[in-house]
């Protein structure tokens, strides 16, 4: 079978080991970090390691910078014997299925070194500027559906602050770029 395969720069990102690593690795992300960040990041490390442990998703790699006070976490599921939609409003009905938003989600297409598809984005919860006319927009979504060698791909990152969104998607799509199908024993990572 073919297994997805990606590069992601170990200095942003760092790939969520499977169930027999996981206790080490979290121990490791605690006593690494910063004293004053240890508990967003053991939090963010939990939540990622949730993600990788309880879900079928093929790889979750997490974004943990405490000096910049981003954590985020890149969910990718390669879907076998599903082709990727052939417009933007199907990967709308993609990202939707998997984020439920109170606003439609917005798509744009994507060509990243030949991975090709549609970045989604979606508002989620919404808030007011003390008016009920004028509502905000608390965190984003992000979610990309692409065509792989004839896979679908999807890869989701967490929900996120707008900035850090617009942050987070300029490094995601950086992995997104990489995204190949080998044949063999490569590996995730």
């Amino acid at each position: 079978m073919a297994e997805l395969t990606m590069r992601a720069d170990p200095d942003i990102w760092q790939t969520v080991p499977g169930p027999d690593e996981v206790a080490a690795w979290y121990e490791r992300q605690v006593a690494t970090a910063p004293e004053a960040a240890r508990e967003a990041v053991a939090t963010a490390s939990a939540l990622a390691i949730g993600a990788r442990v309880d879900t079928d998703l093929s790889a979750v790699l997490l974004l943990c910078d405490p000096a910049a006070e981003l954590y985020a976490m890149l969910g990718i599921a390669a879907l076998d014997g599903v082709p990727a939609p052939a417009s933007g409003e199907g990967a709308v009905g993609i990202a939707e299925a998997l984020v439920p938003s109170p606003w439609p989600g917005e798509s744009l297409s994507f060509d990243l070194d030949g991975v090709a598809g549609w970045r989604v984005t979606l508002l989620d919860e919404q808030g007011s500027l003390g008016d009920e006319t004028i509502a905000l927009p608390q965190t984003v979504s992000t979610v990309y559906v692409a065509e792989v060698r004839g896979r679908c791909v999807v890869a989701a990152l967490s929900s996120l602050t707008p900035l850090a969104a617009a942050v987070a998607q300029g490094l995601a799509e950086q992995v997104v770029a990489t995204f190949d199908v080998a044949e063999g024993d490569e590996h995730v990572g």
